[in-house]
């Protein structure tokens, strides 16, 4: 969902560098790459020890929450999103929402576009479901949200969007299908595409993804 669905990712580096500000310091691109994709707690680590910040999780965490809950809210969709979920719910297609988010900044996140996300039903799954015992790189949160959407399903019926390099890897060891969405913005090298990157298919943004491709109703003209 993150960098994804809603741009938050470029919103999640504006707030780390409010609370990294007390110390004279960024968040480096590469720490950045790093953390996406993963669920709060093995983020912030990373990022605590790439930066060697003398904070505690629970400390950054406090101070950080309390910014996301301010400004997370104002997240934009990121391009394609709301015009994707709205044709595959249009065409009665499954969808699901699989983010290591935990419930409680879902809800924060997805606070301005409530009726886009309602198309999921009860069909999402977040970094704190109990179900989830182990987060991405692990295929645990697709696998229980193949098995939340339809019981019936196996992971060669499924299709994974994802914006992170460890999303990808997690779809992979799902054995499932996968697009990433790679947003150049956070590349290190924007001027040259990954040779190796193991997704089905790799885009710059879900606009560019089209759907006929994987035997999914095509865009209306």
């Amino acid at each position: 969902m993150d960098g994804l669905l809603l741009d938050t990712e470029a919103m999640y580096t504006v707030l780390s560098n409010k609370v990294l500000a007390q110390y004279g310091k960024e968040l480096p691109l590469e720490t950045k790459i790093k953390m996406m994709g993963r669920n709060v707690k093995a983020a912030t680590d990373i990022l605590l020890a790439d930066l060697q910040l003398p904070m505690t999780f629970e400390e950054y965490d406090t101070q950080i929450t309390e910014l996301k809950k301010t400004y997370f809210p104002m997240t934009m969709m990121m391009p394609g999103a709301e015009r994707l979920i709205k044709h595959l719910a249009k065409h009665s297609i499954p969808i699901a929402v699989a983010t290591s988010s935990n419930k409680d900044m879902f809800l924060v996140k997805t606070t301005n576009h409530r009726e886009v996300f309602e198309l999921f039903g009860k069909n999402i799954t977040c970094g704190d479901d109990p179900l989830v015992k182990n987060s991405k790189p692990s295929p645990d949160i697709f696998l229980t949200a193949m098995d939340r959407l339809d019981s019936s399903l196996q992971p060669a019926d499924c299709l994974v969007f994802e914006d992170s390099v460890i999303g990808v890897q997690a779809a992979c060891s799902a054995r499932m299908s996968s697009i990433w969405v790679h947003d150049m913005r956070f590349s290190l090298d924007p001027q040259n595409s990954p040779k190796e990157h193991n997704a089905t298919e790799r885009v710059t943004s879900l606009l560019e993804f089209n759907p006929a491709q994987y035997g999914l109703p095509a865009f209306d003209k």
